[in-house]
């Protein structure tokens, strides 16, 4: 049974000059290039998107969803102003990129919904995978690398998060 840890940043958040370095399309991390970054400025589309508690409420709320009804998995979900991770796993033969293309896809509908928003960039354009090797990498990720975000968080046997009302209504 396939399970993954999918992370998906907000459009515009990891920047050509960030300190850490940047990923081009080859999944090569490249050193800061502020020139890079004014380029990507000048020519970006939207504004950076910052996720706040009610995208992240969003979030945590549709991707528990969106795996009941497709009888995936959904092990945890830990959020960041920056970003969202998912470790869900699943019994059919799906192919990853098509759960984490599904999950990004809804995200995005459910924040242009419920933001008044439809159409906005909400999320770069791939997001990261990475395979759960083993049940010691699982535990790890559970009960080390999730919980150390500061955002909003969901695991498996919490309470489901309920349906976000639209913005202005919580």
């Amino acid at each position: 049974m396939p399970c993954y840890l999918f992370t998906l940043h907000a459009y515009r958040s990891w920047n050509a000059d960030h300190p850490r370095g940047f990923v081009r399309e080859q999944g090569k991390i490249e050193p800061p290039n502020a020139k890079l970054a004014r380029f990507y400025d000048r020519n970006a589309e939207q504004p950076p998107v910052t996720f706040g508690p009610f995208h992240q409420r969003v979030m945590i709320w549709i991707t528990h969803d969106a795996s009941i009804r497709r009888d995936w998995r959904l092990h945890a979900v830990a959020t960041e102003s920056t970003h969202i991770h998912m470790l869900v796993s699943w019994r059919s033969d799906e192919p990853w990129r098509d759960v984490r293309k599904r999950l990004k896809v809804l995200c995005s509908l459910m924040l242009g919904r419920k933001l008044g928003q439809n159409g906005r960039k909400w999320f770069v354009r791939k997001g990261s995978r990475k395979r759960v090797r083993d049940r010691t990498h699982f535990d790890h990720l559970i009960s080390r690398y999730l919980p150390k975000h500061h955002g909003l968080r969901w695991t498996e046997g919490d309470t489901p998060p309920l349906e976000p009302p639209p913005r202005g209504r919580s």
